[in-house]
C-alpha cells in the first residue's frame, strides 16, 4: 500500500494543496478570475481537523483546548506577522498616502484574523488592483478559516465532554446540521448580498464542514487499525481522479467565483476535490494520485501556506509600483480575482513569491512549530509549561521578535492617523484667507492665487474634507429612514443648526449629499444673513427622488424618508424657504447631460402650494472616467497620485498622465504642475452640463430662486480639480468643505439678488487645454500651441503675478510702474477700472492686458473684441454682466 493510501500523513493531499495554491497564484496573476484553489484549501483543512480534534478531546492525556489553540497559533501566526509587516512597509512606500491609514487598519485586521469582516462591509473589491484592492485582501480566507477552527474546537470539546462514548455520533449529527444550515444560508445570501456572502464566516463554514464529514467517513478505522473504507478498483480510482481534477481546474475557467461562491456552484470544485482524495485512498497510487505525489506538487504543498501569504501582496505592490492598470474587467463580484499583468512581470512576481515562500517556510514557519507533543497543561497557570517554552532560547528570541512586529503593526493606524492630522489644524487656519486661498473666487473674480503654497484641505486627512454635518451626526446613511433633526443622529439634545443658530428665521437644506456638500457655504450665508440653517439630509436621496442606490439596486428607504421629510417640512415650515439641488445627471451613475427629474418639479410645486420658497442650486459635474464604462473618476485620488507621480490613468490609455514625474515639492506645487494635474484630473464641461441650465424652464411659474455657481468651478469649458490653491473635490463629485465655503459669497449674491438674476450666458464647450510640461494630449488630438507667444502658460485658477498686478491696477514689476491715474510709466500700461468708460490703451508688445475704452472690459487678443471674463460673452455697449465687475469685490461684508 502506498504511503498516500494508509498512513496518517497523506502525501497525495499534500500534493493537492500544491495544485490548489498553483491555481490560486496563476489565476490571480494571469487570468484575473477566482480559481477554486481557496475552496479546495477549506475542504482539505476540514478533512483532518474534526477527526483529529475529536480524538484528542476524548483522550485523557490529550491537549487541553488552550494548548490546541496555541498549537494552531504557533503554526500560523509568526509567518503571518512577518508577511503583514513587510506588506505594510511596502504599501507605505509605493501606495498613495491617501490609503496609508486604511492599509494600516487592514494590516491590523489581517493580524487579528478578522479582515474578512472588514472587507465584507467596506465595499472594496479585487476588481481594480490599482486603486481599490488591499494587499491584505487575500487574507480573508485565513481569517474565516481560523474563526471556523476556533468555534469548531469549542464545539468538539463540549461534545466530547457531554457525550463521551457517543461523541463521534453526536459530532456527525451536529456537523451535518451545521454544514447544511451554512450551505442553505450561503445559497440564500448569494442572491441577497453576495458581497457579504463571499467573506462571511457563516457562509464559508459549510466548505470546512463538508471536509470534516468526508474526513470522518474516509479516515474511519477498524479495530486492527486498517482503514474501514473498502478498496476501490484501480480503474475507478483513475476515473475519479481525472474527473475530480477536471472539475477543480475548469471551475476557474467556466464559473465566476466572485459572483457564485460559496453558493451551490461551489459544489463543483469541492466534489472534484473529494473525488481526488477518495481516488488516493486504498491500493497502490495510480493516475492523478501519482501526479500529486511528484516532487513539484509536494514542494508546492509544503510551501503552500507561505506561498499563499506572499503572492498577492507582491502582485499588488508591483502593479502599484509600475503603475500598471488592470486589463481584466472583473465581473462585478467582491473578488474579481486580481489583474492580468504583462507576462514577464507576472513571471517575476511568481518567481519572487516562490523564493520568499521557500525561505520564510524554512526560516520562520518550521523553526517555531512544536517539535513534539507537550504534556497536558492548562498553560496559563503552569510555571513548568512556560519555563519549558522559555528555556529554548532561539525560539524565545523568535517569539520576542514576532511580538515586537505585531505590536508595531497594531500601533501603526494610530501613528499614521496622527501624522496625517499633524498639520491639519495649522493649515486649515489659513483656509478662509482669500488673499492666499481664493478657491472659487479665483475663477469668479480672478483673484490671484499665490504660488508656492500647500494645497488645502490636506488630502490624506479625509475628515478635514467633510462638511460639518457628517462629524456632527446631522445626516443619515443609506439604510435608515430616520429624519435627523438633532446632533449625534438624534441622540443629542443639541439641534442640528448652523449659520446664525440663535435666529428665529430658518432655512432648510434638504436632500442628498449634493445638497449637503454646500453646508460650509450655507453656514457662512446663514451667519451673514441672520438665518438659522437646518439640514434634513440622507445619503444619495434627493427629496422625492426615485433614483436607485449607487449600486443600481432599489432604494425603498429613500422613498420612505422623503415622505417623512415632506411631512416634517409641511408641518414645520421654514420662515425663509428650502435649499436643494434643482438638477442632476441623467442616470444614477453620474453620466451627463444634466436633467430636471419630474419628481423634483413635483416636490417644488408642493412647496410653492404651501407658501414655501425654494432656492434651487444647479448640480455640479459628476466627473466620469474618459472610458465611461469604468465609472466615476475620483478627483482626490487623481490629484494625490499625480502629485506623487504614480497616477495610473483615468480610463483612456492615451491620456493618463503616467509620464508626469510628480511635483518637485509636495508642499509647494508650481502653477505649471497644477496645470498638468488639472489637465489630467479635470473634465470637459459638456460631459456633464448643458449650455444653459434646464431648471429655468422646468420650474417656470413656481416660487423659486435659481442659484448657479458653475463659473466658480468651471472655466473655459473645463472643470478642474485644483482651483485657487484648493482641492475642489473629496471624491468624484463632492466638494471639499473649504472649497464649498469659498462659494459662499456667490451663492449669497445669487440667492438674494434683487431683481433675481437670469440664466448665465451659454457655457462654452471645451476646445483645448493649455499645454504644460508632462501633459499628455487627449487621444486623437495634436499638441495644442502654447498659451501665449512666449510659450508661457498659467494654471487654471491662477494668474501670473505681473498679470494680476496689472489687473488690480498696481502695475507690473517688469512692465508697468502704475501711476495714480492708472497709466503705466511708459504710457502704454493701464490699471483696471471696474466702471465702464475709464480709458484704454493698445498692446504695444509689453504683454499687459488691454481694455476696451468704451466698455472697460478686457480685449480678447484673438478676436480684438471686449469680453466678460466671468461669462465669456462678447461685450457690446450697454452690456450688463450678471456678475460683479471684473476684478471688483463683492462688498457684502464677509470677513475671512
Amino acid at each position: 500500500m502506498a504511503k498516500s493510501a494508509g498512513t496518517s500523513f497523506r502525501t497525495d493531499i499534500e500534493g493537492l494543496r500544491g495544485l490548489a495554491i498553483a491555481l490560486v497564484v496563476v489565476f490571480h496573476v494571469f487570468v484575473g478570475k477566482v480559481s477554486a484553489g481557496v475552496d479546495v484549501f477549506l475542504l482539505l483543512g476540514g478533512i483532518f481537523f474534526f477527526s483529529s480534534q475529536l480524538n484528542n478531546a476524548r483522550r485523557k492525556n490529550g491537549l487541553t483546548i488552550v494548548q490546541s489553540l496555541l498549537r494552531i497559533v504557533r503554526r500560523l501566526f509568526p509567518l503571518l506577522a512577518v508577511v503583514v509587516a513587510a506588506t505594510l512597509a511596502g504599501s507605505l512606500f509605493v501606495m498613495s498616502k491617501l490609503v496609508h491609514v486604511t492599509m494600516a487598519q487592514d494590516a491590523v485586521g489581517a493580524l487579528g484574523y478578522y479582515i474578512n469582516w472588514v472587507l465584507a462591509f467596506s465595499g472594496r473589491e479585487y476588481t481594480n488592483v490599482r486603486n481599490t484592492v488591499s494587499p491584505f485582501q487575500h487574507l480573508w480566507s485565513m481569517s474565516a478559516q481560523l474563526q471556523i477552527y476556533v468555534a469548531s474546537l469549542l464545539v468538539v470539546v463540549l461534545i466530547a465532554a457531554i457525550f463521551r462514548r457517543f461523541a463521534k455520533g453526536a459530532l456527525l449529527v451536529v456537523l451535518t446540521a451545521g454544514t447544511a444550515a451554512s450551505f442553505a444560508y450561503a445559497c440564500w445570501l448569494n442572491v441577497d448580498n453576495q458581497a457579504l456572502n463571499y467573506y462571511s464566516t457563516f457562509s464559508r463554514f459549510w466548505e470546512v464542514g463538508l471536509g470534516g464529514l468526508l474526513g470522518l467517513w474516509l479516515l474511519r478505522r477498524r479495530k486492527d487499525g486498517s482503514l474501514a473504507i473498502p478498496p476501490i478498483p484501480s480503474v475507478w480510482r483513475w476515473i475519479m481522479g481525472l474527473a475530480g481534477l477536471a472539475a477543480i481546474i475548469c471551475t476557474g475557467l467556466f464559473l465566476n467565483g466572485s459572483e457564485q461562491f460559496p453558493g451551490p456552484w461551489t459544489l463543483v470544485p469541492l466534489v472534484g476535490a473529494a473525488l481526488v482524495v477518495i481516488s488516493g485512498t486504498g491500493g497502490r497510487p495510480t493516475g492523478v494520485t501519482r501526479m500529486l505525489e511528484s516532487r513539484v506538487f509536494q514542494f508546492l504543498g509544503r510551501i503552500s501556506y507561505a506561498l499563499y501569504l506572499w503572492h498577492w501582496p507582491l502582485l499588488v505592490l508591483v502593479v502599484a509600483w509600475m503603475g500598471q492598470r488592470s486589463s481584466a474587467k472583473a465581473a462585478g463580484g467582491p473578488s474579481g480575482g486580481g489583474t492580468m499583468v504583462d507576462p514577464l512581470v507576472g513571471a517575476g512576481v511568481i518567481a519572487a513569491s516562490l523564493a520568499l515562500a521557500w525561505l520564510s517556510s524554512r526560516l520562520i514557519e518550521k523553526p517555531l512549530r512544536q517539535g513534539k507533543k507537550p504534556a497536558r497543561s492548562w498553560v496559563l497557570w503552569s510555571p513548568k509549561y512556560w519555563w519549558n517554552s522559555i528555556k529554548v532560547w532561539p525560539k524565545t528570541i523568535y517569539t520576542l521578535v514576532i511580538l515586537f512586529i505585531a505590536g508595531a503593526i497594531i500601533a501603526s493606524p494610530t501613528y499614521l492617523q496622527e501624522q496625517a492630522e499633524a498639520n491639519t489644524e495649522d493649515l486649515m487656519a489659513h483656509a478662509m484667507d482669500r488673499s492666499t486661498y481664493p478657491g472659487a473666487e479665483s475663477f469668479l473674480y480672478d483673484r490671484y492665487a499665490p504660488e508656492g503654497l500647500q494645497l488645502i484641505p490636506p488630502l490624506e486627512d479625509f475628515k478635514a474634507l467633510l462638511p460639518p454635518t457628517q462629524p456632527d451626526g446631522c445626516q443619515i446613511g443609506f439604510e435608515p429612514a430616520v429624519v435627523i433633526t438633532h446632533k449625534n443622529y438624534n441622540q443629542s439634545e443639541e439641534e442640528c443648526a448652523y449659520g446664525d443658530v440663535n435666529s428665529d428665521r430658518t432655512l432648510y437644506v434638504i436632500g442628498g449629499s449634493h445638497s449637503e456638500h454646500y453646508m460650509p457655504a450655507m453656514d457662512l450665508v446663514g451667519k451673514q444673513r441672520g438665518l438659522k440653517i437646518m439640514p434634513l439630509l440622507k445619503m444619495g436621496c434627493p427629496v422625492g427622488s426615485t433614483v436607485p442606490l449607487w449600486t443600481g439596486e432599489d432604494y425603498p428607504s429613500c422613498r420612505e424618508w422623503s415622505d417623512a421629510v415632506m411631512d416634517y417640512i409641511l408641518k414645520n415650515p421654514p420662515t425663509d424657504g428650502i435649499f436643494m439641488t434643482g438638477t442632476r445627471p441623467n442616470d444614477y451613475l453620474g453620466q451627463g447631460p444634466e436633467v430636471v427629474p419630474d419628481e423634483y418639479v413635483d416636490v417644488v410645486r408642493k412647496f410653492t402650494d404651501a407658501g414655501i420658497h425654494s432656492y434651487l442650486v444647479r448640480d455640479n459635474p459628476w466627473h466620469m472616467r474618459r472610458n465611461p464604462e469604468e465609472g466615476q473618476f475620483n478627483q482626490r485620488e487623481c490629484v494625490s497620485e499625480m502629485m506623487e507621480g504614480n497616477f495610473a490613468g483615468n480610463g483612456d490609455p492615451n491620456f493618463d498622465g503616467t509620464d508626469f514625474p510628480g511635483v518637485a515639492d509636495q508642499n509647494a506645487p508650481t502653477p505649471e504642475e497644477i496645470e498638468t494635474i488639472n489637465s489630467v484630473c479635470g473634465s470637459a464641461v459638456e460631459e456633464s452640463l448643458l449650455p444653459v441650465s434646464p431648471q429655468y424652464e422646468a420650474y417656470q411659474g413656481l416660487d423659486v430662486t435659481h442659484v448657479d455657481p458653475t463659473l466658480g468651478y468651471c472655466k473655459d469649458g473645463w472643470c478642474p480639480s485644483i482651483i485657487g490653491n484648493m482641492a475642489v473635490y473629496r471624491d468624484a463629485h463632492h466638494f471639499t468643505n473649504v472649497f464649498a465655503a469659498s462659494l459662499a459669497p456667490e451663492i449669497e449674491r445669487q440667492m438674494f439678488a434683487d431683481p433675481p438674476l437670469g440664466p448665465l450666458p451659454p457655457l462654452k464647450p471645451f476646445v483645448a487645454f493649455p499645454p504644460a510640461d508632462g501633459a499628455v494630449p487627449p487621444a486623437g488630438e495634436e499638441e495644442v500651441p502654447p498659451a501665449d507667444e512666449d510659450g508661457n502658460s498659467r494654471a487654471i485658477g491662477s494668474l501670473d503675478k505681473d498679470e494680476f498686478a496689472a489687473l488690480e491696477g498696481q502695475g507690473s514689476d517688469s512692465d508697468v510702474d502704475a501711476n495714480s491715474d492708472g497709466t503705466g510709466a511708459n504710457g502704454t500700461g493701464q490699471g483696471i477700472s471696474p466702471a465702464p468708460g475709464t480709458g484704454g490703451g493698445a498692446d504695444n508688445g509689453t504683454g499687459v492686458q488691454q481694455y476696451d475704452p468704451q466698455t472697460g472690459y478686457p480685449i480678447e487678443p484673438s478676436t480684438g473684441l471686449p469680453y466678460d471674463p466671468n461669462t465669456g460673452a462678447v461685450v457690446t455697449p450697454g452690456y450688463q454682466s450678471p456678475y460683479p465687475p471684473y476684478g471688483g469685490g463683492y462688498g457684502n461684508g464677509y470677513s475671512y
